[in-house]
């Protein structure tokens, strides 16, 4: 199983099983997770913690996968696929929480950011590199990952691709809090997770709706606004710009 699941009382844990691909997402793990949230919260889940198997959070889409798209139709279905996975966590309805240990890069950074809550260990490190692949970042994520950091760090991670250690990304607003080892971390994701519980679901999700709305997480802005469109966004899924820069990465 890619993915992993199990529920202890009102808790939830989804783990990416990938391991021997640092849990790189593939295209059927981005389109299970809206109905494996889905599922979790059916089932009496109020806070679902996400994270990895094998000492990685998650290091993205799978870059072979990707470097497979070869038409608008297919590109269109991938960068939907990674949308709305990311999107059901951001609008889960229940506390949702990172628990980072290891690489948490690309597509993972994005999964954390949209996370309510974010912990992770010491040896935990952070990259959004879709500058060094060509990719075109959708504006929601963007929009997000601003929410947190403000728009200084945004552009110095998006624009150099730049890799930052666990204690740049609290000093930066990535993470609230970071751990000597993966014991501890699952300790302190456990403790949170049953405080919240704990708490009523009521005005957790209430203070979770203003939050989006304040932010721009839950609407179209105006025109004028706008960054790139979902079929720029699709269509850096297979420019010969990305090709070049994959097959420079899968040679290395």
């Amino acid at each position: 199983m890619q993915i992993l699941i199990s529920i202890d009382g009102p808790i939830a844990r989804i783990s990416f099983n990938r391991p021997e691909l640092r849990n790189a997402l593939s295209r059927d793990m981005w389109k299970a997770l809206g109905p494996t949230i889905a599922a979790v919260i059916d089932r009496g889940a109020r806070v679902i913690i996400f994270s990895g198997e094998g000492g990685s959070f998650a290091a993205g889409a799978d870059i072979n996968e990707l470097g497979a798209v070869n038409d608008m139709a297919d590109a269109e279905d991938f960068a939907q696929a990674i949308a709305d996975g990311i999107e059901a966590i951001a609008q889960a309805r229940a506390t949702t929480i990172a628990m980072i240990d290891g690489p948490c890069m690309g597509g993972g950074c994005l999964i954390a950011a949209a996370c309510d809550l974010r912990y992770a260990t010491q040896a935990s490190i952070f990259a959004v590199p879709v500058a060094r692949l060509g990719i075109v970042l959708d504006q929601t994520n963007i929009l997000r990952l601003t929410s947190l950091l403000g728009p200084t760090w945004v552009k110095e991670l998006l624009y150099t691709g730049a890799t930052i250690d666990s204690i740049t990304a609290q000093h930066i607003g990535l993470i609230i809090d970071y751990f000597d080892t993966p014991e501890e971390l699952f300790d302190h994701a456990i403790e949170r997770a049953e405080t919240i519980a704990a708490n009523s679901i009521e005005s957790i999700l209430g203070a979770k709706a203003t939050i989006n709305s304040l932010y721009n997480l839950d609407r179209e802005l105006p025109a004028a606004q706008r960054g790139p469109t979902a079929k720029e966004v699709a269509a850096s899924y297979f420019s010969a710009d990305l090709k070049a820069r994959l097959a420079k990465i899968l040679q290395s």
